[in-house]
């Protein structure tokens, strides 16, 4: 793997289950590859079955990692910090640490790792959410693929040679690629304010390129035709007698119309929905205010 363009600074955030391992051995890839990470966190609970592996990976960072800045974070909920992720309150709770970790080290000028690997699998899912709102285009996600069974009586905290794992990254669809985006989120430190956001953000493009497609991709003539058959919901016929004309005119016009809202469709990455039904779905919300 190319780590040519890694940033100087460049930070792993793991999280913590029962098995420490999950933690070194991905971060022994990392370095191998090259990758200069100076910061590790690692979040965890505060449940008894934790503690052993929290203990392990304190003496582990002490022994083989001096080089490296570590630290680990309990995640604290409203009413303390959390024994387990049991409940949506502690999914949520967990969300806002994640979201906050990578938030402090970005603001430090910090590319990040984060590892998916270790935790609980909803750790993952929502660590998953919190890099959808605020990962840029260094920062990467990973997973590990093991053929090692942990939960045996051999924990060793560094691969050897013979092991079989392999080390994949994990595409993020980033929201924070647009410029608008990323000036909406700087100032969020709460993820639930920054997927409000993200939610009236994605809604108002879509009315903008929604009103752009009408306005621009449409003559007078066909958005009156249009207007009848999305507003009102009329047919063809009705259509027809409503402005005066053949309803041969009004399907040549509709069949005009579907044929430009194919094209947009097509732009957006979108097959085969240029038909009726379609179309007044898609351009519904421009008249719900007037219902």
């Amino acid at each position: 793997m190319n780590v040519s363009e890694g940033f100087a600074k460049e930070f792993f955030i793991a999280m913590l289950g029962t098995e420490p391992q999950g933690v070194t051995w991905l971060l022994d890839w990392l370095l191998a590859q090259g990758f200069p990470i100076k910061e590790v966190l690692v979040l965890h609970t505060q449940g008894e079955v934790v503690q052993p592996g929290l203990e392990k990976l304190d003496a582990e960072f002490l022994r083989s990692y001096p080089h490296l800045h570590y630290r680990r974070e309990a995640v604290v909920g409203d009413d303390g910090p959390l024994r387990d992720i049991a409940s949506e309150k502690d999914a949520w709770a967990f969300l806002k640490a994640i979201y906050r970790a990578i938030r402090r080290a970005q603001q430090a000028g910090y590319s990040i790792h984060l590892s998916l690997t270790g935790g609980r699998k909803t750790m993952a899912v929502y660590a998953m959410v919190a890099a959808q709102l605020l990962f840029g285009e260094k920062d990467r996600a990973w997973h590990m693929i093991s053929e090692i069974q942990w939960s045996g009586t051999e924990k060793r905290m560094h691969a050897l040679p013979s092991d079989r794992f392999q080390v994949v990254p994990v595409p993020v669809l980033r929201w924070s690629d647009s410029a608008i985006a990323r000036l909406l989120l700087s100032e969020v430190d709460d993820p639930w304010e920054a997927i409000r956001r993200q939610q009236r953000f994605t809604t108002q493009e879509a009315l903008r390129r929604r009103r752009e497609f009408w306005n621009y991709r449409l003559t007078p003539a066909q958005r009156q035709v249009a207007e009848l058959l999305v507003r009102e919901g009329l047919d063809n016929a009705a259509i027809a007698r409503r402005l005066g004309k053949s309803e041969h005119t009004v399907a040549n016009q509709l069949t005009q119309i579907y044929r430009a809202f194919e094209e947009w469709q097509g732009e957006r990455g979108i097959v085969g929905m240029a038909n009726r039904a379609a179309f007044v779905a898609e351009f519904a919300p421009l008249f719900e205010k007037e219902r």
